[in-house]
């Protein structure tokens, strides 16, 4: 009985390591199969994944990552459409176009600023903060929208669902 002791110790331990490898891998999920759980939770999946994917840094990522990776793809879409909207503004030919490309500079400006806040308030775990941030350059996406300027349709869109994910991510995180 004394030889076997030693023996049944690592057999009796077994089913204790393996549950907790088990809920350490579940836990800390990475690669693209926490992107394609946590895309299927947005409202524009396919999207979603893409943009995750698009970063190399988001299949090392848990969750929290995958959040912050989402709101900063949101901050650099945000300047890219701004800049996009800033040289239509600067070349534009008539009034009324003007004064919509205006309105959409105007609404993207100040969500810049939000989402920059928003960044800092991610780094501080305020994600309700975070979350208000992305909504704030999803209102501006839906505001220039509304303007009716065909020429911005596609950027609008595109930002808007990129912010709509970012937001249903973040919102996961609390």
């Amino acid at each position: 009985m004394g030889n076997l002791f030693p023996a049944m110790v690592p057999i009796a331990l077994i089913p204790f390591l393996v549950f907790h490898q088990s809920f350490l891998v579940a836990g800390e999920e990475t690669g693209k199969a926490l992107i394609a759980k946590t895309c299927n939770q947005t409202e524009y999946p396919e999207e979603c994944i893409s943009a995750l994917e698009s970063d190399a840094s988001s299949l090392s990522a848990n969750l929290t990552g995958l959040g912050r990776i989402a709101v900063e793809q949101s901050a650099s879409k945000l300047n890219q459409t701004l800049s996009y909207v800033d040289s239509l503004v600067n070349n534009a030919t008539d009034y009324a176009t003007w004064a919509s490309l205006v309105i959409c500079q105007y609404s993207y400006n100040a969500s810049a600023n939000q989402i920059q806040q928003g960044l800092q308030a991610f780094d501080r775990l305020k994600y309700d903060k975070t979350y208000q941030s992305v909504a704030a350059v999803n209102q501006a996406a839906i505001e220039c929208n509304n303007q009716g300027l065909g020429i911005l349709t596609q950027v609008n869109t595109a930002l808007f669902r990129l912010t709509k994910d970012a937001m249903m991510i973040v919102d996961l995180l609390y």
